[in-house]
């Protein structure tokens, strides 16, 4: 199949006159506009641009559809997996809730007998391992019950009855024995500072033992002081990628501009933590095992606690260009960013030969229109 006569959005994030001709799943070829006809089905895309499709990196559920507590974790995967494909989604990271350490281990070795590689549909890409390495005093949403400290033999076993897809395990580093357990961690998956009351040099010191991102940067991590920088400040001076929540609520969109020109492109992850009511609107939801009340862009706890979201990837991404990000940073920012970010760039989010052919289609002003 060839696309052709529209402009491709390049490996480097800019835009070209560019023909992409795919097989069997994969971009076998690039080259400029009107070089190649070989007789493979063409379909003329003039006006539009072709973009890699979304990877969110940090979901908990969508469309009735709770990660950490549906029963049939098969069903659940399949659900999310439509909605997001259809909302431009490639590839997604579900989300594990803090839970007790053998409800991990069920969801877990579930999530091994439930996933395959769809051919229609986003892809799982392997668990966001949330809790329950975390702060009490930053927990959020995260049930403090089950917060426990982190344990790197807890953390190998989970890796095991997953079926080896643990793809980023979180930990607030100011945890005793954090450090031993982001320098083990880190051996078989991403490592990622949450929930977190660390302050700097606490951080720093996580960082150079292993942390490679920043999950949901600022929440959950309390407020920069000019006169005491804390772990947020740290993870900003750093090399990781940070997360942020494009909703509108969880950040202001002043803050979300100043992070993108403090810490540039190439490391700004834009990602939903979205939760259940994610495509269905106001209501009573769950996540993991708590009660959830959405009204409008708001997900709470019963006692007022943000829980989460309830705009997918797309809206975000969307949000992010009215917020004055560049386009083309923000889908970077939705695409190749939290691939790398998730270690699965080698195949998805930049349009390059060899990677994968899941690739949507947009209008000029980068609305979705198809495929």
């Amino acid at each position: 199949m060839l696309y052709k006569n529209g402009l491709t959005v390049l490996s480097d994030f800019t835009l070209a006159e560019a023909d992409v001709r795919v097989s069997n799943g994969r971009i076998m070829e690039i080259v400029p506009r009107g070089s190649i006809s070989d007789g493979a089905k063409e379909i003329d895309i003039s006006g539009k641009i072709l973009a890699p499709a979304l990877v969110d990196m940090h979901i908990h559920g969508c469309v009735g559809m709770d990660f950490s507590s549906h029963p049939d974790t098969a069903a659940c995967i399949a659900a999310m997996s439509e909605y997001l494909y259809s909302r431009g989604i490639a590839v997604f990271a579900p989300a594990a809730m803090t839970m007790s350490y053998d409800g991990l281990c069920r969801l877990v070795t579930r999530y091994q007998k439930a996933v395959v590689n769809p051919q229609i549909g986003a892809v799982p890409a392997g668990i966001y391992l949330e809790g329950p390495f975390l702060s009490a005093a930053k927990c959020g949403a995260q049930p403090v019950e089950y917060i426990q400290p982190p344990d790197i033999g807890k953390l190998n076993e989970l890796y095991r009855l997953s079926g080896e897809n643990i793809r980023v395990a979180c930990v607030a580093p100011e945890a005793e024995g954090a450090v031993e357990f982001i320098r083990g961690a880190s051996q078989i998956c991403r490592v990622s500072a949450a929930h977190t009351a660390a302050d700097y040099e606490t951080m720093l010191r996580a960082i150079d033992a292993g942390i490679s991102n920043a999950t949901h940067l600022y929440n959950g991590m309390g407020a920069i002081s000019h006169r005491e920088p804390n772990g947020a400040a740290a993870l900003l001076e750093s090399n990781a990628f940070c997360e942020l929540i494009c909703d509108g609520l969880h950040i202001h969109p002043a803050i979300i501009r100043l992070t993108y020109r403090l810490i540039g492109a190439d490391r700004l992850c834009l990602v939903s933590d979205a939760m259940a009511a994610t495509g269905l609107g106001d209501g009573d939801f769950r996540l993991g095992n708590q009660n959830v009340r959405v009204s409008g862009n708001e997900a709470r706890l019963p006692d007022g606690t943000l829980a989460g979201s309830v705009t997918d990837l797309w809206q975000s991404f969307r949000n992010a260009i009215e917020f004055g990000i560049p386009p083309l940073d923000a889908l970077r920012a939705v695409t190749l960013n939290p691939a790398r970010a998730l270690g699965i760039d080698g195949y998805f989010g930049s349009i390059a030969v060899g990677k994968s052919a899941r690739l949507i289609l947009l209008d000029e002003d980068f609305n979705f229109v198809g495929r």
